[in-house]
């Protein structure tokens, strides 16, 4: 009889360890559709995002290309005015307003800074305490 109790006890643990890794395998696969379902949702909305900002930025791309061609007229270089020549000399008029005046360029130099100097006192001299530096 002991045997036959045991054996019943033993398929009735069988019974609720199995319903028991039934449930939790259900448990974690309902947690795994739920995180499947919620990344397809957060993506879906990524991706329509995606699309509208990609429409709108096409729509801008598209009318500012229109508003401001791209291929333009070659812009001609301004043309030097002709030196007028004074009255009975043929040398031009230098500094007069709307006329050229020649410079040469000035050079810059480097400056140099002289370093500064270097004030040394010795413990025993001075009355402030001494420092170690770090």
């Amino acid at each position: 009889m002991t045997r036959l109790l045991l054996a019943l006890a033993g398929v009735v643990l069988l019974a609720v360890t199995a319903l028991a890794a039934v449930w939790l395998l259900g448990q974690l696969l309902t947690g795994l559709g739920l995180f499947i379902v919620g990344a397809a949702g957060v993506l879906g909305r990524l991706l329509w995002f995606l699309l509208i900002t990609g429409v709108l930025a096409g729509v801008v791309y598209f009318v500012t290309s229109a508003w401001r061609p791209s291929v333009r007229e070659p812009v001609r270089p301004l043309a030097p005015r002709p030196l007028k020549a004074r009255a009975g000399r043929n040398a031009p008029e230098a500094g007069r307003a709307g006329t050229a005046v020649r410079s040469e360029p000035v050079r810059a130099e480097p400056v140099r800074v002289p370093p500064a100097p270097v004030q040394t006192t010795t413990p025993e001299l001075s009355s402030e305490p001494v420092r170690a530096e770090t």
